[in-house]
């Protein structure tokens, strides 16, 4: 008798191995689930561009990072829910999901920015500088600044994938998200003029430093913080999405783009066109490769406490 329930307790491990050891989230970075990791990054550079566009009172940065959220963030979120003609029941006064829900938060907040941040550029356009184009402004900057922070909050509220939840998330993001939109900024100068290179270039030094303190940080923190999570953090660094991780995210979204800016700051004369273009080009590779790790390296933390139940087994 002792025999069988010996077996049976190893053979129960077995079918429910997914409740003893870590497993990586799937739903949001495979198959359909890409469509999130786009939408993600279009989210990142579309609100980026547009903060740092109103800002500076670039009309065409501005209505390019509305686009953007509007003809790509947005539709890549609607088609990923399977049913877009029930989108609008995520909202409120149709749903108190938002009560409870970081989708429905984050659904309200991204149609109030669309239909600001459309107003926004027809009072900047009209009548720019006005009362009503200063408080429209506002209005859209907040529910803008929203809208990319909601995602951050979203995964930090995982406790079930410890990596992610932690309240570093979202500032990662967010700061990553502001320093790709002037990235994207420095792109509209170079074609359509209007932009202080000298001023976005310094400010974009400083973020990607910060960028550099905050990726290290979150790595850090996961590998202090659990078992799972210090998982999390080895398949960031040295597992599976070590490449995506390091070409993508640190050399490409931030060592060259800094490099490039830091030969200016050290006397070496004007960036020239091209690598202008170059440091535009590889941070926006950045941001697709910081947003692919982050979702990639979610893991679960397992229901059941592995040695309890091999414990038990026995």
């Amino acid at each position: 008798m002792a025999k069988i329930s010996r077996q049976t307790s190893r053979q129960w491990i077995v079918t429910h191995e997914w409740m003893v050891n870590p497993m990586q989230q799937t739903e949001w970075i495979e198959g359909r689930g890409l469509l999130i990791w786009l939408a993600e990054v279009f989210s990142s550079l579309g609100t980026g561009l547009y903060l740092v566009s109103i800002f500076v009172n670039n009309w065409r940065g501005a209505l390019l990072g509305w686009l953007i959220v509007i003809g790509l963030k947005l539709p890549l979120h609607v088609i990923y829910l399977g049913k877009p003609s029930r989108f609008w029941r995520a909202m409120p006064p149709f749903t108190n999901a938002w009560r409870t829900s970081w989708i429905a938060r984050g659904s309200f907040f991204t149609a109030v920015f669309s239909l600001f941040g459309l107003l926004q550029l027809i009072t900047s356009y009209v009548s720019p500088g006005s009362g009503i184009d200063i408080l429209v402004k506002v209005i859209a900057g907040l529910f803008c600044i929203l809208t990319a922070l909601y995602c951050g909050f979203m995964m930090s509220y995982c406790k079930s994938l410890p990596f992610w939840n932690t309240g570093l998330l979202p500032i990662v993001i967010m700061n990553a998200g502001i320093a790709d939109g002037l990235a994207l900024l420095i792109g509209i100068g170079m074609i359509a003029g209007g932009v202080n290179f000298a001023a976005v270039e310094t400010v974009t030094r400083v973020l990607l430093l910060f960028d550099v303190l905050l990726i290290a940080s979150l790595v850090m923190n996961g590998s202090y913080r659990s078992a799972t999570a210090g998982f999390s953090s080895k398949e960031l660094t040295t597992g599976h999405t070590a490449l995506v991780f390091w070409v993508g995210t640190v050399l490409m979204g931030i060592i060259v783009p800094l490099a490039i800016s830091l030969q200016t700051l050290w006397g070496a004369g004007e960036t020239t066109h091209w690598l202008m273009i170059a440091a535009v080009v590889a941070h926006t590779i950045g941001a697709f490769g910081l947003k692919y790790c982050i979702l990639k390296v979610g893991i679960y933390e397992p229901i059941l406490p592995k040695a309890k139940v091999l414990r038990r087994a026995l």
